[in-house]
């Protein structure tokens, strides 16, 4: 077990329905450029169902690092471009402090 003091943040949501599953997919990966750039970020991964419903699992140092990269990306041009396939009302996000890490 590993146990490392980090910040993993969780974001759920459902892509609005006028943008193909392939259309989220390219936006939510050019967010990589641009997340890699702040401080604290240490690894992102995100996901989706069938469905159109979609979690971004990002690990950060702190969450100071966490809050101030959302804070900032809310400014960034390239990112509001990104989110717009997002369903605004369906935006759920979260911080949670490690406790606990396995890797075999």
């Amino acid at each position: 077990m590993k146990t490392n003091d980090t910040v993993v943040e969780v974001v759920l949501f459902e892509a609005n329905p006028m943008y193909s599953k392939q259309e989220v997919q390219n936006a939510m990966a050019s967010l990589n450029e641009i997340v890699k750039m702040y401080y604290g970020f240490l690894e992102r991964t995100t996901a989706s169902t069938d469905d159109g419903r979609y979690i971004d699992i990002v690990y950060w140092l702190d969450i100071k690092s966490a809050k101030e990269a959302a804070e900032e990306l809310m400014k960034d041009q390239q990112a509001l471009k990104a989110f717009e396939v997002i369903k605004q009302e369906s935006l759920q996000m979260y911080h949670f402090d490690t406790f606990n890490q396995f890797e075999e």
